[in-house]
């Protein structure tokens, strides 16, 4: 029999088998509003996906450490405010990605702004303060430049300015 870890949640495993090359999976605590009446409105594109059985169950440490182990991640987002709101957290993301491959966004409205262009929204029953994290499907290859994942308009900007070149 073997150990290898598996997703048994049916549209987690069908959402991690189907990402690509720099598609991001959002995973957040219990107090992430996803309505339309939030005070931070998720967009109606991105799905969610709710996972919290109780208060703490599962935590945004366990869906990422099952996430980071059965799926092909780069990186992850994290709040600036995680350092010292959270620490032992940051410290578990930066333990399974590396130091180069951890990136730190300011909570409003960058990191908010984001979670919009995820593939999927996961909430669990974490109650941690600043514990979300934003995974980046990725594969062996050179890394997405940051830049290009954090904003909405990179590639008409990159086609921009080869046009200036010109």
């Amino acid at each position: 029999m073997s150990n290898k870890n598996r997703l048994l949640h049916e549209r987690l495993a069908a959402v991690v088998s189907t990402l690509r090359h720099g598609e991001m999976v959002y995973i957040a605590d219990a107090g992430s509003g996803t309505a339309a009446a939030s005070l931070v409105p998720l967009s109606p594109q991105v799905e969610v996906i709710d996972v919290a059985i109780s208060t703490g169950c599962p935590t945004v440490g366990d869906l990422l450490r099952v996430l980071w182990e059965v799926g092909d991640f780069e990186a992850a987002f994290v709040t600036e405010n995680m350092r010292l709101a959270n620490p032992k957290a940051r410290d578990r993301v930066e333990g399974m990605t590396g130091p180069e491959h951890i990136h730190e966004l300011r909570y409003l409205p960058e990191f908010y702004d984001l979670r919009n262009r995820c593939k999927v929204f996961i909430q669990t029953g974490d109650y941690g303060v600043h514990s979300n994290v934003i995974l980046v499907a990725g594969y062996p290859s050179p890394p997405i430049p940051v830049e290009w994942l954090i904003s909405p308009t990179w590639f008409e900007d990159l086609r921009q300015s080869q046009n200036k070149k010109v």
